[in-house]
């Protein structure tokens, strides 16, 4: 499947799980939710980090001034949403991550993400009334069956 730039996608995926491997970084805070996939360059590869965000379609670019004189400015790629790591990033890294000291470092910070994702996370689900697909309220029942149920 050819591209914008003539180079075939898996070309330009492999370029990013190599890219990835040398200057990606997996956060990972569990106790407070907290998971992040970034990428920070200096300002001058500005273009580098925006080509991220347009081949990942998800997250976003940050600009921060630099932190002392001789450093230069910062632009990040930086994915936060929960759902975006797990059906975005990790599928992507899985198949694109080659083995290396970041490969094993994503391994960990996938196991924390799908760990918390199945357990940590508070999802609201719809009501246990079978047919009801309205969130649920108290004891597992949307409010119209709540009342039903236990009265006013």
């Amino acid at each position: 499947m050819p591209t914008t730039t003539g180079r075939p996608a898996t070309e330009i995926a492999d370029f990013i799980g190599g890219f990835v491997a040398a200057e990606g970084t997996f956060v990972a805070r569990p106790w407070d939710g907290q998971f992040a996939f970034a990428v920070a360059l200096g300002a001058t590869d500005r273009e580098s980090v925006e080509m991220l965000h347009r081949f990942f379609r998800c997250g976003r670019v940050t600009w921060r001034e630099r932190r002392q004189a001789h450093f230069d400015d910062e632009v990040t790629f930086v994915v936060r949403k929960l759902r975006d790591l797990v059906e975005v990033v990790v599928p992507f890294m899985d198949e694109h991550l080659h083995g290396s000291y970041k490969r094993q470092q994503y391994l960990a910070w996938r196991a924390e993400l799908l760990e918390y994702w199945e357990h940590g996370v508070r999802r609201r689900r719809p009501c246990t009334v079978e047919g009801c697909r309205v969130i649920q309220r108290a004891k597992g029942l949307c409010r119209h069956h709540y009342y039903e149920r236990f009265g006013r």
